[in-house]
């Protein structure tokens, strides 16, 4: 780096390069229980949104942003495969 041409950091951001910069990911994730209280693993939430519009889930609380799953009847299991493949 000379006086000249200035910090090679600032250009190679300004080109596009981001493995430079010590970036933090932000990923957001929803916490997720079980209906018998349980916590399970976080969703994405796209799929937080998908399991309410559904009615398979419930909006908890909003900060942290957690869902609680509904319990499925077996008679709504069998009319609805893809209900079990979801879980």
């Amino acid at each position: 780096m000379n006086e000249i041409t200035g910090s090679h950091f600032h250009s190679e951001r300004a080109a596009g390069n981001c493995r430079i910069s010590t970036r933090v990911s932000n990923v957001v994730r929803v916490h997720v229980v079980a209906s018998d209280g349980r916590v399970l693993n976080s969703c994405h939430p796209a799929r937080a949104r998908e399991l309410i519009r559904k009615g398979r889930a419930l909006r908890l609380s909003r900060q942290p942003y957690t869902i609680r799953l509904l319990e499925t009847t077996s008679q709504e299991a069998e009319a609805n495969p893809s209900l079990q493949d979801a879980s």
